[in-house]
């Protein structure tokens, strides 16, 4: 027992002064987006994002969208974290993650949807409309 909470404090204490990891939320470009031709009315809309080029040394991304005066915008962000003791994170290899977001509630129109990194894109919001959208998986997995 008392060799169990020898190893149980050891650990804790080599992972505690180990820890050299620091994260910070960043903001991801849209290399594609899945949007129907209509987006149903007055309902949630769930629509899938494709990042641009993520790094290998961040986290998958996360997407939100507001509506803020008759614009919807999105906004793809990601944790990117480096630990110095990991050599292994090479800045040049993409990701293609894909991530889902939740288009506000909207009713029937016409609006500017702004995409990062992407150019803006007409939203239309009409009776008979689609409540979801999703891309095609790719062929390499992601990577």
């Amino acid at each position: 027992m008392r060799f169990a909470l020898f190893l149980s404090a050891f650990f804790a204490a080599a992972s505690a002064g180990c820890s050299s990891t620091t994260c910070e939320d960043v903001s991801a470009d849209v290399g594609s987006l899945c949007l129907p031709d209509t987006v149903a009315p007055n309902v949630s809309t769930v629509v899938e994002v494709r990042e641009q080029c993520g790094r290998n040394c961040t986290l998958a991304p996360g997407c939100t969208a507001t509506l803020r005066a008759g614009t919807v915008y999105l906004d793809l962000r990601q944790q990117r974290c480096s630990d110095t003791g990991f050599a292994g994170c090479d800045q040049t290899i993409c990701q293609f993650r894909t991530a889902r977001c939740l288009l506000p509630a909207l009713a029937p129109g016409d609006y500017t949807l702004v995409v990062p990194g992407g150019d803006n894109r007409i939203l239309r919001v009409r009776g008979g409309g689609d409540a979801a959208c999703q891309l095609p998986v790719p062929t390499d997995g992601g990577v």
